[in-house]
């Protein structure tokens, strides 16, 4: 990875390091406001410690601007004064410079503290040679911590369009699946009823034998290409995750947890960890089982689709002698949610006129820790 171009390009502070660096930058400025007041007066390296802490604060939203900003106001600090501190505050803040800028600010960053530390050992300052050595061995360690942040950065990063990657392609199976369904019903299904009810129409109005038979020989000819294209239909409609098995024409009870662990190991294929939770039997009849394997596979949809960089979420299953309840929850995505993804279709609405069939209920919505989806179906 540290090879890749996507590494090295320029990015953002991880939001828990924005908040981390914010706060240490909160306290910095307090306590040098606490000191100007301590002394009663505002000398000139009170603002420039200012200035710096503000640099410092702006790496939160510019890195670019902040790197630029850091370097200017330490490397005219060091030149002014002769201290060795601007110096650490440089090799500090190499740290954000490394873990946020491209490698050309990177390079110029190392470039300036060389050329700071060179001025400060020719000029003879307050700052002896071996304290040079000191701050720049700390200037490799506060390089070597940022690269290490920039790697956390850059692996959550990839995880994310992994995940995005695989949510694009379960919308596009269900874009074809959708396709092949509505092929089969209008150039199969479709056409061969339209033919056999219009020769079962003609049927008692032909004049004579032989047309009889044409209409006779139509008729099963279009009922039996329809009987194939039915099956074929009910082929790609089981493809799906949730669909009860159908054999030989009788339905057969259907087990959710199955479907709810099949579709959790989806989840966790995504990079999102699921887990399972099951009480009660769940062997449920067949229209029962597939409503709810649809339900489901919907909210699971709706966590890839929507919450890309969910970290956890939970498929609970309970029956009881009276009914059945489903809860699916997921944590807050831990990135923005693209503006396509975020307007959602009419998923959860068909799945909640497919419970209502039944006499059950489906709520979802949002909660502190993310989103929550609890469905309950009744058993008589």
């Amino acid at each position: 990875m540290l090879r890749t171009p996507v590494f090295w390009r320029a990015r953002e502070l991880h939001p828990f390091f924005r908040l981390l660096l914010l706060l240490v930058v909160a306290v910095l400025v307090c306590a040098q406001v606490g000191v100007m007041i301590a002394e009663g007066e505002i000398e000139r390296g009170d603002l420039l410690a200012l200035g710096l802490y503000s640099g410092l604060a702006l790496f939160a939203w510019h890195p670019l601007s902040a790197a630029l900003m850091t370097m200017a106001i330490c490397g005219t600090s060091a030149v002014l004064t002769g201290s060795g501190g601007d110096l650490l505050e440089l090799g500090v803040a190499l740290v954000l410079v490394s873990a946020t800028c491209a490698p050309a600010v990177i390079v110029l960053h190392v470039a300036l503290m060389a050329g700071v530390s060179a001025y400060l050992v020719i000029a003879e300052s307050t700052l002896v040679t071996n304290g040079v050595f000191g701050i720049l061995a700390c200037a490799v360690v506060a390089l070597l911590a940022g690269i290490t942040a920039r790697l956390f950065t850059a692996r959550e990063e990839v995880l994310l369009a992994q995940r995005a990657g695989i949510a694009r392609a379960f919308d596009q199976i269900s874009r074809l699946q959708q396709d092949r369904i509505a092929d089969e019903l209008h150039d199969g299904i479709a056409h061969d009823l339209t033919l056999l009810l219009f020769h079962a129409r003609a049927l008692p109005k032909q004049p004579d034998e032989q047309s009889r038979q044409v209409s006779l020989s139509t008729i099963e000819d279009s009922a039996s290409r329809a009987l194939r294209s039915a099956q074929s239909l009910l082929a790609v409609m089981r493809e799906a995750p949730g669909r009860s098995p159908v054999g030989s024409g009788k339905a057969v009870p259907g087990d959710v947890s199955a479907v709810a662990e099949a579709l959790a190991q989806t989840l966790r294929d995504a990079g999102i960890r699921t887990h399972v939770s099951v009480s009660g039997a769940t062997t449920l009849p067949a229209h029962l089982a597939e409503v709810l394997g649809e339900t489901i596979t919907e909210a699971a949809m709706n966590i890839i689709k929507h919450a890309p960089g969910a970290s956890a979420a939970v498929i609970a299953v309970a029956a009881d002698a009276e009914s059945v309840t489903l809860e699916v929850r997921n944590s807050r995505s831990r990135v923005r949610v693209p503006a396509e993804s975020a307007l959602g279709g009419h998923g959860l609405a068909r799945a909640r006129e497919r419970l209502a069939l039944l006499s059950g209920t489906l709520d979802a919505g949002p909660t502190p820790e993310g989103w929550v989806l609890r469905a309950a179906v009744p058993l008589r």
